[in-house]
């Protein structure tokens, strides 16, 4: 079956583009996992460019923006090349989040400020400085219940080397900007900022996900336990997934 972007699917054609069946996709709308547009006369339908978004793996397609060589294309939509487009980005989940019912509105507060504190830091950390590709990913799914965000910046180690020139490895820097006080310059405000990040998540149901490096930061859902790990790969700058 061929499909234009803008065309309305019913939840038959939906079911099948998708691969489900027709009560998963009644389920998902449900959940508001993937909600169904309505027309005037309620009749229920999907549009195949929703249905495209919805199919999209956003961590790995973060994942690749962060570790790739080179700088791989992404859907324009996902990319933030100034810090004027990620605000209008960032407040425009602000608003989605606040109309989801199932989120709630302190929810929606927690996520967007930790979001906010990932994408800001990293502007601010590489800006005039960008070793390739300026700019951030930055993409969510609210119905996945998933946020993403990625630079390819110089990382944290990096910046904190500046002030901190003994650390030795990049899980030691992550640790470091999550649980120390730095210093009162400027680098620090990276330290700062993951410092909010870190409070946030112990406050609400969220879990983290923050790479720098080799090094990987780990908070689980319902958990304030920081765990600090060496991965077996490595990230450019920054690669951070929010789950909630």
């Amino acid at each position: 079956m061929t499909y234009n972007d803008d065309k309305k699917l019913k939840i038959g054609e939906a079911a099948e583009f998708l691969g489900v069946t027709v009560q998963t996709l009644r389920n998902w709308d449900k959940s508001g996992k993937l909600p169904t547009q309505k027309s005037e006369g309620g009749h229920r339908y999907y549009f195949q460019k929703n249905l495209e978004r919805f199919i999209v793996d956003l961590s790995s397609l973060g994942l690749a923006w962060a570790s790739s060589a080179q700088p791989p294309q992404i859907p324009q939509e996902y990319y933030c090349e100034r810090q004027d487009r990620f605000t209008s980005r960032l407040e425009k989940m602000a608003i989605q989040l606040l109309h989801d019912g199932a989120v709630g509105r302190d929810m929606a507060s927690l996520l967007t400020a930790v979001s906010g504190e990932i994408g800001d830091n990293s502007f601010m950390h590489n800006v005039g400085n960008w070793p390739d590709a300026q700019g951030i990913f930055f993409a969510y799914d609210i119905g996945k219940r998933i946020i993403v965000l990625a630079d390819r910046g110089q990382g944290v180690r990096a910046t904190l080397l500046r002030v901190r020139p003994q650390i030795a490895t990049d899980t030691e820097a992550l640790r470091i900007a999550f649980t120390e006080i730095v210093s009162g310059r400027a680098p620090e405000k990276r330290g700062n900022g993951l410092k909010v990040v870190r409070r946030i998540v112990e406050r609400g149901d969220i879990a983290l996900l923050f790479r720098s490096g080799v090094g990987r930061i780990r908070y689980p859902q319902k958990s304030s336990s920081l765990i600090v790990e060496t991965a077996g790969d490595n990230i450019r700058g920054t690669y951070a997934v929010i789950t909630f």
